[in-house]
């Protein structure tokens, strides 16, 4: 069924009248009596340490800033997220054999995997969880050192968590 340009230019002008007042609600996100959470020390099952710190500090910014959550202590929080970093490796994606010398790399891929929970304290109950939750980031070798790697996918991982965390429809 085709409308007549007038009646579609006047359900336009009804729109833009009314505000258009199109609201998406539902149970993305955190539940709502969840105003605060705690973020876990993290257990690093890794031979890389230093990513220990890394992954909380890019869990804390993701807690309160794109969760909306103020951080909380242990006790008193109303969700927790624990995180156990269980693998990371650092593998060429894309080289090129060269006699004499074995191989030259052009690009390396960083995967981070961890197992996650986000648990209401309130309820007693998992809000979310990954068995296998990993994070990948990439970095050319010749111009960029392997932390630049480690950073996209700490970014990628935690990215991962907010959005399994922010799917519960």
């Amino acid at each position: 069924m085709r409308f007549p340009i007038r009646h579609s230019l006047a359900l336009g002008v009804l729109c833009a009248i009314s505000g258009c007042n199109y609201t998406f609600s539902g149970g993305g996100g955190l539940p709502s009596h969840v105003k605060t959470i705690y973020v876990a020390p993290i257990d690093n099952q890794t031979t890389q340490f230093a990513l220990t710190e890394k992954v909380t500090a890019e869990l804390l910014d993701a807690a309160t800033g794109k969760l909306g959550a103020q951080l909380g202590a242990e006790e008193s929080a109303d969700a927790v997220i624990t995180t156990t970093l269980t693998r990371y490796d650092d593998t060429a994606v894309n080289f090129a054999s060269q006699e004499e010398v074995g191989a030259t790399v052009f690009q390396r891929r960083i995967r981070l995997s961890a197992r996650v929970e986000i648990i209401d304290n309130t309820r007693n109950e998992i809000i979310w969880s990954g068995a296998s939750v990993t994070g990948i980031g990439e970095y050319t070798p010749e111009t960029e050192l392997e932390t630049r790697g480690q950073e996209l996918a700490i970014v990628d991982l935690v990215q991962k968590i907010l959005d399994g965390a922010q799917s519960q429809w």
